[in-house]
């Protein structure tokens, strides 16, 4: 398996703003066509404000043609046009799990 790490900082004071509105118009969208949601987080400690998810795919090219379609679909355009002003910096990791690693 292939986990795609999602880490947003956010403005100051905006995460409940920013979850209540991906919950509202990005979350369906992005399970319905990325699929498999590991988990969605909010950071307490360290760097704040940030945002982290992740996502799992089964190759590099199932990810890339979700990514595609994700890309395409006008609803998460809208949705991404109203989450602009929310952030701060993006930082995208692609993982792979150990043989050890409880998911691989």
């Amino acid at each position: 398996m292939l986990i795609e790490m999602r880490t947003y900082t956010l403005k100051p004071g905006t995460a409940a703003e920013y979850i209540k509105l991906y919950e509202e118009k990005g979350l369906r969208v992005h399970r319905e066509t990325l699929g498999n949601l590991i988990g969605y987080f909010t950071t307490e400690i360290g760097d704040i404000n940030q945002i982290v998810h992740l996502w799992g795919y089964s190759s590099f090219e199932d990810r890339a043609a979700r990514r595609d379609k994700l890309a395409a679909n006008e609803e998460w355009k809208s949705f991404l046009k109203a989450a602009q002003p929310y952030f701060v910096t993006q930082k995208i990791q692609l993982l792979r799990g150990t043989e050890f690693s409880p998911i691989k």
